[in-house]
């Protein structure tokens, strides 16, 4: 039986929340998780999001400790990791601050099948006990925060002695991704060029650098010192994803694809390696780590 709990009428961020920008706010995307869920389907990338969302919990399986455990997921957006995990028999809780993202997370949960709790709560503030859960995930939350220390600390906060911290963090900074977005900004320009409307691609290329979404730029360093100082031991952050996501016709994309699968032990050679190259190049970083128990015990 799933589960709604509602623990303020008006959540401040869980991912969209910061200071000094003006991007990113709550009703922005809001408005983005609206418009999915009136589409009434899933909110399915294409085959190049898909095979990348494949590798990444393929990835976690191997990292996460296994299923019965207790998982709570922070800025939980349409939750396709955690349905994943719920699969395989992990009991999860997602907590967003967008009610119109919980109904797409929880729309996804039941069309398979699937459990879990619902929480429309704050990063800031979980509406959690102190070490409720075995293992706490995001996923592109981290780096729409400018107070991030904080938020890391939070999250430690609610996880069990032992229990295991995972962020998948995309902050801004030159990596992969950055040169497919030169090239995507291309494809914008030369289809608008083409249709007679050169403005109009010089207007679509230029919103590629300029999301309306926050993003913070701190070093890999920065992020370690943030999750050592919130109580985590053993942390590992890596670089994964050797390839950007590009926007190609579809008689280009599935070869892209096919070529990207049939590389997959170089794919995941990369994502282990964690070496300065592959933490540069890669188009996001795996952080995790474990939570120390109290001093004294």
């Amino acid at each position: 039986m799933t589960t709604i709990e509602s623990t303020d009428d008006r959540p401040r961020g869980i991912g969209y929340e910061h200071h000094g920008d003006t991007r990113g706010s709550l009703p922005v995307f809001e408005r983005q998780w609206q418009a999915m869920m009136a589409a009434e389907a899933e909110p399915e990338f294409g085959p190049q999001e898909q095979l990348f969302a494949r590798r990444k919990i393929e990835a976690l399986l191997d990292i996460l400790p296994p299923p019965p455990a207790t998982v709570l997921e922070c800025g939980c957006g349409s939750a396709e990791v955690s349905a994943a995990l719920a699969a395989r028999g992990y009991s999860c809780t997602l907590l967003d601050a967008a009610p119109a993202a919980l109904g797409v997370a929880r729309r996804r949960f039941e069309r398979q099948g699937l459990t879990a709790t619902y929480t429309l709560g704050n990063v800031y503030q979980l509406p959690f006990a102190d070490g409720q859960f075995d293992i706490l995930t995001s996923f592109g939350l981290l780096e729409h925060f400018a107070d991030v220390e904080k938020v890391i600390a939070e999250m430690a906060r609610v996880i069990r002695p032992g229990g295991m911290f995972f962020a998948d963090i995309v902050p801004e900074r030159f990596s992969v991704q950055l040169v497919g977005t030169v090239f995507n900004a291309g494809v914008r320009l030369a289809y608008y060029s083409a249709k007679g409307d050169p403005r109009r691609g010089v207007y679509e290329a230029g919103r590629l650098f300029r999301p309306d979404f926050y993003e913070n730029d701190y070093s890999l360093a920065q992020y370690r010192d943030f999750m050592r100082t919130a109580g985590l031991r053993g942390i590992v952050i890596r670089g994964n994803r050797l390839a950007p996501v590009l926007t190609l016709p579809g008689a280009i994309e599935r070869p892209y694809v096919i070529a990207l699968e049939r590389g997959q032990g170089l794919w995941r050679r990369f994502d282990e390696a964690g070496t300065p190259f592959t933490n540069w190049w890669g188009a996001g970083w795996w952080a995790w780590g474990v939570k120390l128990p109290p001093t004294g015990q």
